[in-house]
């Protein structure tokens, strides 16, 4: 069986009287099999304040638990601490003084009686005394309400952000976002405690003898002797 001429043949095919012309063979637009044709989508490019509202919220999400655990912390550990290391720097005076007090001689208690009698009246003592506890418990709370609000805020911030990230079909990954905070406050809160038991707690102050040296010299200096 011939196969039909095509248009790179060097000569030409002359068809017999009678017969039709042969013609070059090519495939037709319904032999050819169609292709899929793939739409692809054009990517939306993101919005550049979809950047801002992750970052806000995760430096919002990071300094609320940094200023919740600060203000544990410092309220109700460190500053407990600090009143108790005080306190301890005048029971090296105050401790004794109470401890042999009842073997004091009589004359002793005289001159301190006569001492005491030309100084502030107890109950001015007392009343100051007071006035001042409570003065200073009303500016730390204070101080305490302040660092809440911090923290406050800080939340508040946070959970604006997340509407507007909700309504905004903004892409943030919650699960890892406050996984990584848990994970990050436990750790600070771990460092806090062991850096204070193990330095804060182990650091030389001043010491007895410093400080009576510095009494005494007050005294010499008020005798001028």
């Amino acid at each position: 069986m011939r196969r039909p001429p095509s248009y790179s043949d060097s000569y030409h095919v002359l068809a017999r009287p009678g017969t039709p012309v042969l013609e070059p063979f090519s495939l037709t637009e319904d032999l050819i099999p169609a292709k899929e044709i793939t739409i692809v989508e054009p990517i939306a490019p993101i919005p550049c304040w979809h950047g801002t509202v992750v970052f806000v919220i995760k430096g919002s999400l990071h300094i609320f638990f940094i200023s919740t655990f600060e203000t544990v912390f410092y309220f109700f550990f460190v500053s407990k601490s600090e009143d108790n290391g005080i306190k301890s720097a005048f029971d090296v005076y105050y401790t004794p003084l109470i401890h042999t007090c009842g073997n004091w001689s009589n004359t002793t208690h005289q001159l301190l009686e006569t001492y005491i009698s030309y100084g502030p009246n107890k109950s001015v003592i007392d009343s100051r005394g007071l006035a001042a506890t409570t003065d200073r418990t009303v500016r730390n709370s204070q101080l305490l309400n302040v660092s809440i609000l911090y923290s406050v805020f800080c939340a508040f911030l946070f959970c604006l952000m997340a509407i507007i990230a909700y309504f905004g079909k903004v892409q943030v990954r919650w699960t890892k976002l406050l996984i990584e905070h848990f994970c990050f406050v436990g750790l600070l809160g771990a460092y806090e405690y062991f850096f204070f038991r193990t330095i804060i707690y182990r650091y030389s102050t001043i010491s007895t003898d410093e400080i009576n040296q510095y009494i005494f010299d007050g005294i010499y200096q008020c005798l001028r002797i």
